[in-house]
């Protein structure tokens, strides 16, 4: 059996395929509408030499179709719908696919392998009957980003091996799933087509022996925290909680990025409370974390007035400087500014002379190893260089909206110049907090005298849930030279009842080439 269908759905296909009971990801009316009414009325997406099979389904999906649009009128199409009416709207589709024993998806990659992935689905669409379900979406990512709210494992899949495009995931009823790269998942499906007729215990034998072989590849995986505010009492009472969520997954990152609002306020004793948790991070991680300070490190309650308010002995106790931080197993080069340099308030600036200074350490390092040339290169800041705008949606769950209010008080001044410095040191990505809001944006930048760039910001909510937020990380993960690199954010609401994984964005291109 095999069904084409947009890439941009995959996380819906996902969900009809698994028969456990479980959340179904967040999605917009419009696009649960359109998925259905593609899937009822082009049965020449399904791919079967059963006609039965192909008449349900569409029968199925035209009549749930028709049922949401009828739930829908009178709301907004372009928000969140409540998760029992997309239960609703999927149940009779999701029990016509969930009972196949292996699911393939075939993640497909530029135009020059396409027809290639095509070739792989069509024909294993027709060899496996009944047993397998072959999945291919017809449109290929292309150069764009691809974002998934809510990814569930088959698509979580996805963001930890982004160096395997264009690749064929593979996943079970029973959940063993793997991701191969395609020359790799050729063979690996000629293994599992073997077996499909033993069932499930087979196939699972299978998959498990690949993961092992393939447990060894080299990735670069960064963990992102942010505005901690040690001294706050929320700070303190969670912190016990995240460091024991962090050291859990300590194998799963390389290494530690904070940008700022490490405590609260500039006093001895908030800098202390950060300070046995950088020790506490120290002590089981090989490397230290790469700092950088926020507005609430200098600044009395985070804000200032010309030079009142500001104060910098705890600054100074932390020998913090901005420049650049090498690291050569991650081939990766941390460029480090202090945003909470310049501007009143809450606001932010980076100055010409800390550009330069940075600019100058860069370029000594160049020329000391010619090698770092192909190193990524991540801009780290604390301040947002990319406003918050209403009509983005909320990367956590709960929240309905993005951004309410005025960003007068907050904001990045000079934010252009700088992400315009980005692009032309050809670093396309950037990390940053303050916001207390997980959320990541695209632009594209012109920088005058260098070609454009895509420029990504990667923002971090508060990491220890201040102000009653989920408490927040991210994780961005790439191979050095692959064609993916992905940022996934994670979040606990704050009772300890776990952190699940929020949103995925996978982007096309290494990170020092996005454009």
């Amino acid at each position: 059996m095999g069904w084409q269908f947009e890439l941009r759905d995959a996380n819906i296909v996902a969900y009809l395929t698994r028969s456990i009971s479980e959340e179904p990801p967040r999605t917009k009316g419009e696009d649960l509408v359109r998925f259905l009414g593609a899937l009822g009325h082009n049965p020449q997406s399904l791919i079967s030499s059963d006609p039965v099979w192909i008449e349900r389904i569409s029968a199925s999906a035209g009549e749930s179709s028709r049922r949401l649009d009828r739930s829908l009128r009178g709301k907004s199409w372009s928000e969140f719908i409540s998760p029992p009416l997309i239960k609703e709207a999927l149940s009779d589709v999701r029990r016509i696919f969930e009972n196949f024993d292996l699911y393939a998806l075939v993640a497909t990659g530029d135009q020059h392998s396409h027809d290639r992935e095509d070739a792989f689905f069509r024909h294993s669409a027709y060899r496996t009957g009944h047993n397998a379900l072959i999945l291919s979406p017809h449109d290929g990512m292309g150069a764009d980003s691809l974002d998934f709210f809510d990814p569930l494992p088959p698509v979580q899949l996805i963001a930890n091996h982004p160096e395997n495009f264009p690749g064929v995931l593979f996943w079970l009823r029973t959940g063993e799933s793997t991701f191969a790269p395609l020359p790799e998942a050729e063979f690996l499906f000629h293994q599992l087509a073997g077996e499909l007729d033993s069932g499930t215990i087979g196939l699972s034998r299978i998959i498990n022996d690949y993961n092992r072989k393939i447990s060894g590849v080299r990735r670069s995986r960064i963990l992102h925290l942010s505005d901690l505010h040690f001294g706050n009492r929320n700070a303190l009472d969670k912190e016990p909680y995240l460091e024991t969520c962090l050291l859990s997954r300590r194998g799963d990152f390389d290494r530690i990025v904070i940008t700022g609002d490490l405590f609260d306020n500039p006093r001895t004793d908030d800098y202390r409370a950060f300070y046995r948790f950088l020790t506490s991070l120290k002590n089981w991680n090989p490397k230290d974390p790469v700092l950088v300070p926020g507005n609430h490190d200098q600044r009395v309650f985070g804000n200032n007035f010309g030079r009142i308010g500001e104060q910098y002995q705890q600054l100074a106790n932390m020998k913090w400087g901005p420049g650049v931080v090498i690291d050569k197993d991650l081939h990766c080069a941390f460029l480090c500014f202090n945003s909470s340099e310049e501007g009143d308030w809450a606001r932010g600036k980076i100055s010409e002379s800390q550009l330069r200074s940075v600019a100058t350490d860069l370029q000594i390092e160049l020329s000391r190893n010619e090698e770092l040339n192909d190193y990524e290169r991540i801009a780290v800041i604390h301040h947002h260089p990319f406003p918050y705008a209403p009509e983005e949606l909320p990367v956590q769950r709960g929240r309905k909206k993005l951004f309410r209010g005025n960003e007068r008080f907050i904001q990045m001044e000079d934010a252009d110049r700088f992400l315009s410095w980005c692009a032309a040191r050809q670093a396309p990505l950037i990390l940053h907090g303050h916001k207390h809001i997980s959320r990541h944006r695209s632009e594209t930048v012109h920088p005058g005298h260098a070609p454009p760039r895509e420029i990504t910001a990667v923002g971090c909510g508060t990491s220890l849930g201040v102000g009653g937020k989920p408490l927040s990380y991210n994780i961005v993960s790439w191979t050095p030279g692959a064609e993916r690199w992905s940022a996934s954010f994670f979040s606990d609401p704050g009772d300890g009842s776990g952190f699940r994984q929020d949103y995925l964005t996978l982007y096309r291109g290494p990170l020092r080439d996005i454009a």
